[in-house]
């Protein structure tokens, strides 16, 4: 209302020649803007104040799981200079103090409903103003007694790289968080996983945060990780890798032709050296041996996590079963 009569004196100014009525026309903005000012002052008129919530006597082991709000608008009525000034003037947030004796307190929830609002506001209400209502109406959050648990955070994208590259890993920074929880929750949380997030034509390791999907009534702390989505070039490397067999019993002993085979497979580039022959099992299985009364198939029982595609040749050996002279 008080800018659309702004605009409307602007518009007139424009409009008029600067000459001897200039004056009396200044004269007659002034009286106007006058009697508006007043006839604005004697309407009522609703006006909202923000204060910021405080919860007084919080118990040491209580932690809010959900959001409790840190500010409330109250919506008040009122005219005359009062309602002018906190509607126009007064830009500071008073603080509305609620006792935390005075909240009902069930199941692991917090809820601040109506009447306390109420009654938190009439004890900071400004004098001339009437009370119309607060939002939020009603304030409920989850909290715990300080139950928490330590819980693996799992990743939860999908990741493609270019032609030639490949994902080796993906590093989290915690790779676990603290959860807490009220007791009806706290149990069926075992892991937290990252946002849903994807990436795509990777060339390079891409660092990152990533904020967690944490389960409603639930606090994470930390509420977010950073990860390391690796990428690297891969590349063939070939070993040579002896051969053991299993559930062997103990009057037997297999001999295997050849007692080696070679293992094929793709490996990042930083870790070509790490990788070594002493990091595979290859086993063949004495069970398997009546059906197969010639050759026997390798098994591969042990590998590195961080290989891909691996090969073996030849992938069935010959064998010849003698007895044990222990």
């Amino acid at each position: 209302m008080l800018m659309d009569f702004v605009n409307l004196i602007f518009r007139r100014l424009r409009l008029i020649k600067f000459d001897r009525n200039l004056p009396v026309f200044l004269i007659f903005l002034v009286l106007s803007t006058i009697f508006w000012f007043l006839q604005t002052i004697q309407e009522t008129t609703e006006v909202i104040l923000t204060y910021r919530l405080t919860i007084e006597d919080l118990p040491n082991d209580i932690v809010f799981t959900g959001d409790m709000p840190s500010e409330i608008n109250v919506n008040y009525t009122s005219k005359g200079w009062n309602a002018f000034y906190y509607k126009f003037m007064r830009n500071d947030a008073p603080e509305l103090v609620i006792n935390f004796k005075e909240v009902n307190q069930k199941s692991g929830k917090v809820i601040i409903d109506t009447n306390v609002l109420r009654r938190a506001v009439l004890r900071r209400k400004p004098q001339g103003m009437d009370f119309k209502s607060t939002s939020p109406s009603k304030i409920e959050v989850f909290y715990s007694n300080g139950q928490h648990k330590r819980v693996p955070v799992i990743f939860n994208g999908h990741v493609s790289t270019t032609a030639g590259r490949y994902q080796c890993g993906t590093i989290l920074m915690p790779d676990s968080i603290d959860i807490y929880a009220p007791k009806h929750i706290y149990g069926s949380i075992n892991y937290v996983k990252t946002e849903n997030v994807t990436y795509t034509d990777l060339e390079d390791t891409l660092q990152t945060r990533l904020a967690l999907l944490v389960p409603r009534g639930a606090k994470a702390i930390p509420d977010s990780v950073d990860a390391n989505i690796c990428v690297d070039i891969f590349t063939d490397k070939t070993l040579q890798a002896p051969i053991y067999s299993e559930n062997v019993p103990h009057s037997k002993l297999i001999r295997t032709f050849p007692p080696k085979v070679s293992i094929t497979f793709l490996v990042s580039s930083t870790l070509y050296d790490e990788i070594s022959s002493d990091d595979f099992l290859l086993v063949i299985d004495y069970k398997e041996l009546q059906n197969s009364p010639k050759q026997c198939r390798v098994h591969v029982r042990q590998k590195p996590s961080n290989i891909r595609n691996l090969r073996i040749s030849p992938e069935t050996v010959e064998y010849i079963i003698e007895q044990s002279n222990e």
